[in-house]
């Protein structure tokens, strides 16, 4: 398993990629939206001293079909099975 060094802009894109709210992040994870945003806006990884916290915010996420890769952030989110259904009747 590779560890990937979480940046502030990975936090920040993959909060976009999920549509949460620095608010609703911040709540789940049980930290302050205050943190959070410092966290997105620093240019290099979070502070280690924060490990904890940031473990519950990338939790957040994950559980949001987000993964936090070497090349970059992504989202994983399983195809609704009327969209499935649909699709594999018309093929």
């Amino acid at each position: 398993m590779t560890i990937v060094e979480i940046t502030g802009c990975m936090l920040r894109a993959a909060r976009g990629l999920t549509g949460l709210s620095q608010q609703e992040i911040a709540e789940r994870a049980q930290i302050s939206r205050p943190s959070l945003t410092a966290w997105e806006n620093s240019s290099s990884s979070v502070p280690s001293a924060n490990t904890r916290a940031l473990a519950r915010v990338v939790a957040v996420l994950q559980a949001e079909g987000v993964r936090f890769r070497e090349d970059g952030v992504f989202v994983e989110r399983a195809v609704p099975l009327t969209t499935a259904l649909h699709s594999e009747a018309r093929a």
